[in-house]
């Protein structure tokens, strides 16, 4: 998206002014141009745009996983590289896999790591050891919830996209009644976490707040354009801070170029690999099942990274 080019330009020449409540009043402000846009521009280009926007900010969010990888283990040996890049290749053909000869299976094993993954960016704490179980299934379920909204609002597509990759028909997914008794489990689970945790209690005013601008933009958006909005403004762009915090300690225009310098490489296959599906591929339906399936492939290893990278953050924070 060139809206999103524009926010990572201001963002490289504004780091001491655009730190968090700055940053979070930037989001905002694009989200609501882009929903106005979106008046003006046709459903084909929407989802030209959002797919545009996802490879250029959203898959760079991913590419660094295994320099994260070889950070956590506090080694540059190379064998140890080679090992972990051949893991991660493992994994990755493992989820491709999956989808080809069980795609009911790897679909619905796709869709909990996302909702885990998005639920484990929005809400970052560092919780009591007591609660652990708790709190991963809230942070599922949270973002699970997310998911569900989305799909509550554009099921027919949805449901079409669904048949394409498992090459089977589903009269109802029962998207509503699903993402209803998430929003129970995220009320009951938020209640009790919020009596073992201080920090969890100031979170749930600004995460309320998240959600009500998330419903928002599913509402008033088409699926791939909605989807790409949270995916590059509300997902990768907090996740990609988060993982150059990590790796180099602090956010500058120098830790910035020093991540998309070794994220290059694996950003300009998975970005290349998309490019040639959607230039090759006529069917609309296909390309966004092809899409999604790669997606799916690629988030795997991504999730069991990040989610190793904020153990270790938040071991150093303390409960």
């Amino acid at each position: 998206m060139l809206f999103c080019l524009i926010f990572f330009v201001f963002l490289l020449n504004n780091f001491n002014e655009l730190y968090m409540e700055t940053s979070l009043h930037l989001r905002i402000l694009l989200t609501f141009f882009m929903l106005w846009l979106a008046n003006f521009i046709s459903v084909e280009n929407q989802q030209l745009i959002g797919f545009v926007g996802i490879a250029l900010l959203g898959i760079v969010h991913g590419a660094n996983d295994l320099t994260i990888g070889q950070h956590l283990k506090g080694g540059v040996a190379t064998s140890w590289e080679v090992k972990l890049l051949m893991k991660y290749i493992s994994i990755v053909l493992g989820g491709m896999v999956v989808f080809t000869l069980l795609p009911s299976y790897g679909l619905l094993l796709f869709i909990l790591l996302s909702g885990y993954h998005f639920g484990n960016q929005h809400w970052t704490l560092a919780m009591p050891s007591s609660v652990q179980r708790f709190w991963m299934l809230f942070q599922g379920s949270y973002g699970l919830l997310v998911l569900g909204i989305l799909f509550c609002f554009h099921e027919k597509e949805v449901q079409a996209i669904v048949e394409t990759i498992t090459q089977k028909s589903y009269p109802e997914l029962w998207v509503h009644e699903i993402t209803l008794i998430l929003g129970v489990l995220v009320l009951g689970l938020g209640s009790f976490l919020a009596q073992q945790s201080e920090a969890f209690r100031a979170s749930i005013g600004r995460n309320l707040f998240y959600l009500i601008v998330f419903t928002l933009i599913f509402y008033h958006a088409g699926l791939i354009w909605g989807f790409s909005m949270y995916f590059v403004l509300w997902h990768s762009v907090p996740s990609i801070q988060e993982q150059i915090r990590f790796l180099y300690g602090k956010e500058n225009v120098h830790s910035w170029w020093s991540y998309f310098k070794s994220s290059a490489l694996y950003w300009s296959l998975a970005v290349g690999t998309m490019a040639i599906a959607y230039w090759a591929i006529a069917n609309d339906t296909v390309f966004k099942a092809l899409f999604f399936s790669l997606m799916a492939a690629i988030t795997f290893p991504h999730t069991l990274i990040i989610a190793q990278m904020k153990r270790a953050m938040q071991k150093k924070v303390g409960p």
